[in-house]
């Protein structure tokens, strides 16, 4: 076999080292290179699956504020047709009792009605603002990972954009 190796011109104690050698690059970068590598890119592959998941139960809790805020003004819209009826059949009441005195009684309990109801509107609109803000910031803490700084003048930002934008 030396003959054969010798007539193509390959030297075997030559070959030997340089496969000897080429197997210890190989093992040394298999070591330092290929295994940390496919190890950190599987901790990216697991933090960003992580990611995911805390976004969807960000997206959950959100779509979930999202119908609890329907679900109050709805409901104060509800409260709003019940006291301007109720404000509807007292005034008519009275509409029949003096018919004089009714008129100007009934103008009065209509604004009365009006702003009670509007009133009841905004302090509901209020709770629901304060409602969303609180989620909005528990969501950016999650999304962050770390507890926000100044939660009283956040709250109020938040205050301030749903008051300008919820009536929109």
């Amino acid at each position: 076999m030396g003959e054969v190796f010798g007539k193509l011109g390959i030297d075997g104690p030559l070959l030997l080292s340089q496969i000897v050698n080429f197997s210890l690059l190989l093992f040394l970068l298999r070591a330092t290179l290929y295994k940390p590598m496919l190890n950190m890119l599987e901790d990216r592959k697991k933090r960003i699956a992580d990611s995911m998941k805390d976004a969807e139960r960000v997206s959950i809790a959100a779509r979930e504020a999202e119908e609890d805020k329907a679900q109050i003004l709805e409901e104060a819209r509800r409260e709003a047709q019940e006291i301007r009826a109720q404000a509807t059949r007292d005034t008519e009441k009275i509409a029949q009792e003096i018919r004089a005195r009714a008129e100007q009684e009934a103008a009065e309990i209509r604004v009365k009605a009006q702003e009670d109801a509007q009133a009841q509107i905004e302090a509901a609109m209020a709770d629901i603002n304060k409602k969303v803000a609180d989620l909005a910031i528990l969501a950016t803490e999650k999304i962050l990972g770390k507890e926000l700084d100044k939660k009283a003048e956040q709250k109020r930002f938040i205050a301030k954009f749903l008051e300008q934008y919820g009536s929109s």
